[in-house]
């Protein structure tokens, strides 16, 4: 895997099983991933074309998974433990009470450790549930916006994860699993900083 920011755009490539619940989300094998950042007053017609362009514009043709958020790069938290990497954009500015406001968590967990379907799946619930304990410790009296999106991947190509043992597969991604704790440390400490900065 490698990573870099391109054109107020967060670009993660390699090999993946990926699970996203963004604007061109699904389940697919995919060899990009990218959080884009748009102006706070984005409102295309049709965001999923709005998405297709802007991988074209960052030279992602190939099978990817995109993402959209109107906070800065320079926020951006990157958050490694072991075999998991988190990415983390984390604006609430309008943070939303099961009301139409503009905010938008993302988070992009990567690892280099093979996850099972259900690992893959649950690890949404429970990046999901970090992600509104982070927002009730800093305060807030809301669990995310209506925009916040999660993806989700293993690297195909990586190589073996001793805590693995010998099956080399994650077979899930609960918060009282190895798997789940780190993401769940990931996503409370990428949130809180990435807010914080923004003095939010």
């Amino acid at each position: 895997m490698q990573y870099y920011i391109k054109d107020s755009a967060l670009i993660i490539k390699g090999n993946f099983e990926a699970v996203s619940t963004g604007l061109n989300g699904g389940s697919a094998r995919v060899k990009s991933l990218f959080n884009k950042q748009v102006p706070k007053t984005f409102n295309p017609p049709d965001p999923q074309e709005f998405l297709k362009k802007e991988a074209l514009k960052l030279g992602l043709e190939k099978a990817h998974f995109g993402l959209l958020t109107a906070v800065k790069m320079e926020y951006l938290q990157v958050i490694e433990d072991g075999y998991l990497t988190a990415f983390i954009t984390a604006g609430v500015s309008n943070g939303s009470e099961f009301r139409a406001k503009i905010g938008t968590i993302n988070i992009i967990l990567i690892s280099k450790a093979r996850l099972s379907e259900t690992a893959l799946l649950g690890a949404i619930i429970t990046a999901t549930e970090a992600k509104g304990l982070a927002l009730i410790e800093k305060g807030y009296t809301f669990l995310g916006t209506n925009t916040d999106a999660v993806i989700v991947a293993w690297e195909i190509d990586s190589k073996p994860v001793p805590e693995c043992g010998k099956k080399q597969e994650i077979p899930y991604a609960g918060s009282s699993t190895d798997f789940g704790k780190k993401i769940t440390e990931a996503v409370i400490k990428g949130v809180k900083a990435g807010l914080e900065l923004r003095g939010e």
